[in-house]
């Protein structure tokens, strides 16, 4: 096939034609004609008693109207692609090859394209003005050959039947060098726009897909009579068939199999298990869609229903025994029910909004009259193991992980998508990739896809003008979680710019470590930093009296905005082995933990004071810390230590440094020396002084 186009084509021809009636609404003009004719021509038969000449002539008319008919809605509508292309516009897009006009250039082909519906797609998400873009291009059809090239290479590659314009775009984007320059200034690289063309192949994937036939109503019909199960669940199989189907991409397909097998092998229930915003949910709603297709014989007319725990315990806190009796009931007398427990913590605990209903589930799971699917988290999988073997013996685990990132962003694409139908705002790119980076710093008590879905739906709030971007994705962040995640502007660069200065308004005599302090902030808010680590890490060195907590609470003060935006710890008091469960604390048993100051205030100063006495499984904790960034609760739940700076104090080798000032050495000589004979001596492991991001020594006040 050569790389040609052919305006004056029969298929371009046609295509245009095709166009021209459809901004008149031919079709339906057409056939309201031929209805009229076909009514005509009866009255005149059925009132004459005879077929006249006016009634044949009427009869030739309606068919040619029904041949015309016809012709536009199987051919002129929407032409295949030719079966054995020749040149390129036998394989073009309809709607692309309708808008070409001669003389071809990149820059009129660049225009065609950005005024089809998948060139809009392109240029709204990646949010480039397509002016801009082809006052780029050049205007020599000899320019045309290359990009038609990549165009044609990309189609073959996803292996779509049609060259629409996005694909042109696409090439433009990624081959052109003043094109790429430009998105480059964006914030966009070549690897962004392909993302953007695969993320439109698959909705026009979607699209195109055809409708599922889902049973008809023999199949409600054969569902039985279950009044109480009605009024205390939702059935996940009649939301999907109203909604036309579940069409968001699937992580864990191969998962969707496990859980077929186990339903169908008739054990007495599969349990999900896996962190939450992982896709327990959504794996079942794709398991409902599946089991409608008919797919699987083993489930065939098996609906999925969803039992809710808060309407039972609101409705009936009394008899919830008999209630759960009768709903069981029902279920197991309709044959066809797949009953769902999502979020099962809620049906076998004791606190507020749950309730216990295992002495009741436990002889139906037995029994295996019933087909179950419960969703847990680990923890709570573990918590139910411990205390009702019994119980977790009637489920099949199926563990389920985070997905890949690729994975992560084809459900966030879709989620956007989603979310632009119910608050018709524009998501862009940018919007969906910094939801994945910041809910990945910031979320980490939520796993991935959920947590950048949650992102996204706080961050519509903060769109502007009905445009989402990343900087609705960072406001979002820094008013729910109260941290700094744009990029420094206005006061806040100011004090960034001068923040050594304000900060020795309150303090004398540190500028080295003023000068470390400051430094590390400025690296973090240009985002140069490890997104996995605290924001900043230092161990304060030096005797007791010179400013070494001082400056922390100058920095929480000056850049935090208040010295009540600091977590100051005093290490004397964690000697014994079993004060780590006062650093991890969940709540439940006492209001204070470090992990719940964090939590309270994620973006402030984190001072441990004496960090040398505390013990070594304390110490082994901190070295997590500064590693990974979190700690983890004794719920299981992480805290992300990512926006904080961390600052251990130590009167460690005073007396030396006292020494070496005294005969004339400056802190810069003997740093390093000091530092390796206080892990010589056992004060500090090596492991844990390298942490640091840096070891500061402070020099003790002079008389002046």
């Amino acid at each position: 096939m050569n790389l040609d186009v052919n305006l004056h084509s029969t298929r371009a021809k046609r295509v245009r034609l095709g166009k021209k009636l459809a901004r008149i609404n031919s079709e339906g003009l057409i056939w309201a004609t031929a209805a009229v004719l076909g009514l005509g021509a009866a009255y005149i038969a059925v009132s004459q008693h005879r077929v006249s000449k006016i009634v044949h002539l009427l009869l030739a008319v309606l068919s040619f109207i029904l041949v015309e008919a016809l012709w536009y809605r199987y051919d002129l509508k929407s032409p295949k692609p030719t079966k054995n292309p020749v040149s390129l516009d036998d394989i073009l897009e309809p709607g692309f090859l309708a808008k070409l006009k001669e003389p071809l250039s990149p820059r009129s082909v660049w225009t065609a394209a950005a005024d089809t519906i998948e060139g809009r797609f392109m240029t709204n998400r990646l949010l480039v003005p397509p002016d801009d873009i082809a006052q780029l291009l050049s205007e020599k059809s000899d320019d045309l050959q290359a990009l038609w090239q990549a165009a044609e290479e990309l189609r073959a590659h996803t292996g779509e039947q049609q060259l629409h314009g996005a694909a042109f775009m696409a090439a433009v984007l990624d081959g052109i060098t003043p094109a790429k320059e430009y998105i480059a200034r964006q914030n966009l690289n070549p690897e962004d726009v392909l993302e953007v063309y695969l993320w439109l192949e698959r909705l026009l994937g979607y699209i195109a897909r055809p409708k599922p036939y889902f049973g008809g109503i023999g199949r409600d019909w054969a569902t039985g009579f279950t009044p109480t199960l009605d009024r205390f669940s939702h059935n996940v199989s009649l939301s999907i068939e109203a909604g036309g189907g579940h069409f968001d991409f699937l992580a864990h397909a191969d998962r969707v199999d496990a859980i077929v097998h186990g339903l169908a092998e008739g054990t007495g229930g599969v349990a999900i298990v896996g962190s939450t915003g992982a896709g327990k949910t959504s794996l079942v709603y794709g398991l409902a869609q599946r089991l409608l297709e008919g797919h699987d014989p083993g489930l065939q007319h098996y609906q999925v229903v969803s039992l809710n725990a808060s309407l039972i315990l609101s409705s009936q806190k009394e008899n919830l025994e008999r209630l759960m009796l009768t709903v069981f009931g029902e279920a197991i007398k309709s044959g066809n029910i797949i009953l769902f427990l999502d979020e099962a913590q809620l049906f076998f605990g004791d606190g507020v909004g749950a309730f216990n209903m295992a002495q009741v589930l436990l002889p139906v799971l037995q029994a295996r009259k019933l087909k179950i699917i419960a969703t847990f988290t680990p923890n709570d999988f573990q918590k139910l193991k411990s205390s009702n073997q019994a119980m977790i013996e009637g489920f099949s685990p199926i563990i389920l992980n985070e997905p890949s990132p690729e994975d992560t962003m084809k459900i966030l694409e879709d989620s956007a998508l989603t979310l632009e139908s119910r608050t018709k705002l524009l998501v862009t790119y940018d919007a969906i990739r910094e939801a994945y980076r910041l809910s990945g710093q910031y979320m980490s008590d939520q796993a991935y896809p959920g947590k950048g879905i949650n992102l996204l739906d706080q961050a519509s709030a903060y769109a502007s003008n009905g445009v989402m971007v990343a900087e609705s994705i960072q406001a979002a962040i820094e008013k729910t979680l109260g941290v700094k995640a744009g990029s420094a502007k206005g006061a806040e660069a100011d004090v960034l710019l001068h923040l050594e200065d304000k900060i020795h308004e309150r303090m004398i005599n540190q500028v080295q470590a003023v000068d470390a302090i400051a430094a590390a902030l400025r690296r973090v808010r240009a985002g140069v930093t490890s997104p996995n680590r605290p924001a900043g890490s230092f161990l304060f060195l030096g005797p007791t009296g010179v400013g070494k907590t001082e400056l922390a609470r100058s920095l929480a003060a000056t850049y935090f905005g208040d010295e009540a935006q600091m977590v100051r710890l005093d290490m004397s008091e964690y000697q014994r082995p079993e004060d780590v469960s006062r650093l991890l604390g969940d709540g439940a048993d006492s209001s204070e933990s470090l992990i719940l100051a964090i939590r309270k205030q994620p973006f402030s100063v984190v001072l441990l004071d004496e960090v040398e006495k505390a013990h070594p499984n304390v110490l082994n904790l901190l070295l997590q810390l500064l590693d990974e960034g979190q700690l983890t609760d004794q719920s299981g739940r992480a805290a992300s230590f990512k926006s904080a700076i961390i600052i251990a104090t130590s009167n460690a080798g005073a007396t030396d440094i006292i020494e070496q000032l005294n005969q004339g050495s400056s802190l810069a000589d003997f740093q390093r020396p000091l530092v390796d004979k206080l892990i010589q001596s056992g004060q500090f492991k090596p492991e844990l002084i390298n942490r640091f991001d840096e070891v500061v020594l402070f020099r003790p006040a002079e008389r002046e």
